[in-house]
């Protein structure tokens, strides 16, 4: 997929140095500032001006994913993140715990718990972001925490067939994908800082799930949507799929080959396939933002964050099976920082096109930044495979 059509080659160096500067020089900078509500933690949202904006709750995984973003963004060089992940940190552990275990879905802008539901995806994050705190910091303080919180997943998501976990609490009855792949995601972490047995056995786990109950061969995909028994749920609902999660899914699995013990390369190659044909619109390079698993589009919006999934995609590729495709890697750079970032405050993103291609929503997600940083993150750990290439002209505008 390519929709570069300049006779000239887009200058992949200068694209790569654009959005790092955005991030180190832009984003990090405004939301260690602007996006810190004074001792209370993070700002949930901002308005279109790049302005607080608020909302009467604070989400427990934005501020476990502004604390992931700004203790690995200290790892890099960003002086200012141990500081303001320890900020957010501070907050949410005095206000998000619940007495009886686990993560709260949301807190109140000045503390206290606004919802006491249990998401799967919010201790995810959760452990994302005390893994890479303990990473950054090379301090034990916070595995007590993580202990605390992966046994807070067996007490109140476990399933008696041991298959995945609830995905949440109060159980509605459907399963989710998504949940899993962000445990699969924050597991990864875990491991690196906290290497036990159980924590291996998790990440094993998630893998052969997504071998035997979440990836359909038929089609090459992996749905969104599953009853008790981990299958599809009936009707076009149980269809749809996201290109996004695909290219997400794809980054995982290949990056936890060694470590899982099975071999899930055609599957992801599959999955990556199939976001790449169906999910990229080949004339604008956006995303759209749902198929149905026959490839058709379910949603032709585009929201920015499957952009970053694609790039991670393509940068594993490139790591794990030498084949970088340069055109491509240009091509969600340039809708990036063109289509998303170019159009907003100094440091912010419009999270949301319309099948058109124009801006549809009415704030800036403090939840982007996680995204955005990964990516650029991945850029940087695999400059490698750009930085040979000169900047003398300038990137492709």
């Amino acid at each position: 997929m390519n929709v570069i059509t300049l006779e000239r080659r887009p200058n992949l160096a200068g694209l790569c140095r654009r959005m790092k500067d955005w991030v180190f020089l832009d984003a990090l900078p405004f939301w260690s500032t602007i996006g810190v509500d004074g001792d209370r933690g993070f700002i949930e949202t901002l308005d279109l001006d790049g302005k607080p904006k608020a909302v009467g709750f604070k989400r427990t995984r934005v501020h476990a994913r502004q604390i992931y973003v700004f203790s690995h963004a200290y790892t890099l060089g960003f002086d200012p993140g141990l500081r303001t992940s320890q900020n957010g940190l501070d907050f949410l552990i005095a206000h998000g715990w619940l007495k009886g275990g686990g993560w709260a879905v949301s807190m109140g802008e000045n503390g206290g718990i606004v919802n006491s539901d249990l998401d799967l995806y919010d201790q995810a994050f959760v452990l994302l972001a005390f893994a890479w705190w303990t990473r950054a910091t090379g301090k034990n303080d916070l595995i007590p925490w993580i202990d605390r919180t992966l046994q807070a997943i067996d007490d109140h998501f476990g399933r008696l067939d041991g298959e995945g976990w609830k995905s949440r609490v109060p159980d509605d009855g459907r399963l989710l994908q998504n949940p899993h792949m962000h445990m699969f995601e924050a597991l990864l972490a875990v491991k690196a800082v906290h290497p036990t047995t159980d924590v291996t056995q998790r990440i094993r786990q998630i893998a052969l799930l997504f071998q035997e109950r979440l990836f359909d061969p038929t089609t090459g995909t992996i749905a969104e949507y599953y009853d008790e028994k981990w299958s599809r749920i009936g009707g076009d609902y149980g269809h749809v799929v996201e290109p996004g999660h695909h290219f997400e899914w794809y980054w995982l699995l290949r990056h936890a080959e060694q470590m899982t013990g099975h071999d899930a390369r055609d599957a992801a190659e599959r999955l990556f396939a199939f976001a790449q044909q169906y999910g990229v619109d080949s004339t604008t390079g956006l995303i759209h933002d749902e198929l149905l698993s026959d490839g058709s589009v379910r949603s032709g919006r585009h929201r920015s964050w499957p952009q970053t999934e694609r790039l991670k995609a393509l940068l594993a590729r490139a790591e794990f099976d030498g084949v970088f495709d340069r055109d491509c890697v240009a091509t969600v750079l340039c809708v990036l920082l063109d289509k998303y970032l170019g159009i907003a405050p100094r440091g912010c993103w419009i999270d949301h096109l319309d099948v058109t291609g124009r801006p549809c929503v009415s704030a800036i997600p403090a939840s982007t930044l996680y995204h955005l940083f990964l990516a650029t993150a991945e850029l940087m750990r695999l400059e490698r495979l750009w930085a040979g290439e000169s900047t003398s002209h300038g990137a492709l505008q």
